[in-house]
Formats: C-alpha cells, structure tokens, sequence
C-alpha cells in the first residue's frame, strides 16, 4: 500500500511540476498574468493526470490480449489522446471564465509543444515500463523453464536408479547357490552403489572420479557373474577426473555394452576412455561385439530406459551441441561416446 502511494504521489509531483513550467513560460510569453498561466497549466496537468488515471484502469486492461507491439501502440495512442484532452479541457473552461476565444495561434503553438514534451516524456516512461515488465516476463519464463527442467532431470534419474538396482539384485541372486562368497562380497558392492546411488539422486552433478569409483562397484557385481569372460580397461586422462559430470550417467552405458558386447567367443571386452578435445570432454565406452543395427542405433534415443534417459538427460544439462553418440567399433562392435564441457555451464 505504502509502494503504491509513494508511485501515486512521485507521478503527482512530476505532473506538478510540469503544469508550473509550462505556467511560467505561457505568463512570459503571452499577455495572460503568471498567476492565470500557472493555474490553467496546472489545472491541465492534473487533468492529464486523470485521464491517464482512468486511461490505464480502464483501457490498458482491454489491450493485455493484443502483441507486444500492437499492446503498446495502443497504449501510447490513448495516453496520447489522454493528454489532448486533458489540455483542451482546462482551457476551454478558462476561456468561458475570462472571456478569450480558444482559437488563437499561441494557444495551439503551446498545445504542441505541451504535448511533444509530455508525451515524449511519458512515451520513454511507458517504454522503460514495457521494457522492464518484459524482462520480468522473460525472466520469470526462463525460471518456470529451469523449474520444469529441473523436475524432469529428477524424474530420469528415478527410472535410472531402480532399473540398474533391480538388475543388481538379479546378478547376486544367480550367484547365491553355486558361489555363495562371491555373492556376499557382491552385496558389499550393492552396499556401496545403494550409498552412490542414495546420494548422488540429490546431486546434479559429481565428479569423475566419483563415477568412475561407482563404475568399479557396479562392475565387481558384473565380474562375479561372468567371471573371465568380462574384459574391462580403462585409460582416463587424469587431468579430467575431476570434471563435474551428471550423476549416474555411465552406467546405462556400460550395462549395455556388457549386454550386447559379447562376441563370437563369448568374450567381452570393454574398454573405457577418456580425454579432452579442445573444451571438450569426451567418453566412450567401447565393446566388441556383434554391433548393432543403425536403426536399433537411433531407436535408442527414443525407446527403452537406460539410453534414452542418459541422452536426454545430458541434453537437457548441456543443450543441442552435447549429449550422447552411439557409432560403430572398428572392425566389431558398438561405442558409447558422450560429449560433455570441460567446464560446468
């Protein structure tokens, strides 16, 4: 309340001020006593300042529907017509009273120049106003985007989380009867990715090193089920390992190398690496199996859980220009390439 009387009263005093300016240039330049001058100026100026009043209560709201630009041509339009009005009809009235006819040069001179001044300053008062409620606009815009984006990231990393732990829990459990020491030292393993896991699902980002850590956990579990079949190296630039990346966005990558990675003797290996390409980060994650058709390539970005998830997820983070790239290995098999900045946006 107190905001809006201070506004009403500032807006008061400019409209003021303005009627006695212009009373004391209409007195020196005109036969008409100072005294006369000031009070038709002032009385023009607080009639304005109705008809401005009653223009934005009344008219402004009809134009919230309209563009932008047409919004504000309207608005300029009618506190233009507002301000002849509120000039006219002060003078009219002063004529009435004191006997001088309306139509003379000088008063017409003096309605111009008037208006130009006022409207000119109104006109940029009214431009910066737009311009600001723009920028609110916009700015409120890009925090109900940030918002949805934010509640969306949530929502992949809550598939991701149950779908990785529920084939876990699998693995362990097909080791349970015929090797029953590796599946306890396994449930230690599910132990540190359940933690991993817990903490990382409030984090937008970690680091690295982190992943990778929680890469270790989750392959030891792979291990024990495959035994020698499953070939993993790793050559990571250390220079990157601490590199904010989203939280649990290389597993899915390398659960589906291990998944389709294996070759024609039942082997798989993997390779996982690392570099920087300019202001790039790139990671890949690289099988040799039977390869996969193009079209289950790009089917990915689209179906399924644990692919799609990572790709939107880095694009939503990152935008267009990074994300998630699945090629061909030379001469067999599939990489999983993601392309991160190196440094967090």
């Amino acid at each position: 309340m107190r905001i809006k009387l201070r506004a009403l009263l500032r807006r008061l005093a400019r409209f003021t001020l303005i009627g006695i300016a212009f009373g004391l240039a209409v007195g020196y330049a005109s036969p008409m006593s100072y005294s006369a001058a000031v009070a038709m100026c002032l009385a023009s100026a607080y009639c304005i300042y109705i008809f401005e009043f009653l223009t934005e209560a009344y008219l402004f709201p009809k134009f919230e529907g309209f563009s932008r630009g047409k919004k504000l041509t309207y608005q300029i339009a009618s506190s233009l017509l507002a301000h002849i009005l509120g000039w006219l009809l002060p003078i009219w009235i002063t004529s009435m009273i004191i006997s001088f006819s309306l139509f003379q040069q000088q008063i017409f001179i003096w309605l111009a120049i008037f208006i130009a001044v006022v409207v000119i300053i109104h006109s940029f008062h009214m431009l910066v106003s737009f311009y600001r409620e723009l920028r609110e606009k916009d700015v409120l815009e890009e925090k109900l985007k940030t918002l949805a984006a934010q509640a969306e990231l949530k929502a992949l990393r809550a598939q991701i989380n149950p779908h990785f732990l529920f084939n876990s829990l699998n693995t362990i459990a097909s080791l349970v009867n015929f090797d029953p020491s590796r599946a306890e030292k396994s449930v230690e393993r599910l132990a540190d990715i359940f933690r991993y896991a817990l903490s990382a699902s409030d984090k937008e980002f970690v680091t690295l090193r982190d992943e990778l850590e929680f890469i270790d956990s989750y392959l030891e579990i792979e291990k024990a089920r495959f035994g020698e079949r499953l070939e993993v190296t790793k050559d990571i630039s250390p220079d990157i390992l601490d590199t904010p990346i989203p939280s649990l966005i290389l597993q899915p990558l390398m659960e589906n190398s291990i998944k389709h990675g294996s070759g024609e003797n039942g082997k798989m290996r993997i390779a996982i690496t690392g570099h920087t390409d300019g202001k790039l980060v790139k990671l890949a994650i690289k099988d040799e199996g039977r390869g996969v058709p193009e079209e289950v390539r790009k089917g990915v970005y689209t179906s399924g859980t644990g692919l799609r998830n990572v790709s939107e997820r880095l694009r939503k983070v990152y935008g267009e220009g990074y994300g998630l790239a699945i090629e061909e290995n030379t001469p067999n098999g599939t990489i999983n390439i993601v392309t991160i900045p190196k440094e967090k946006k």
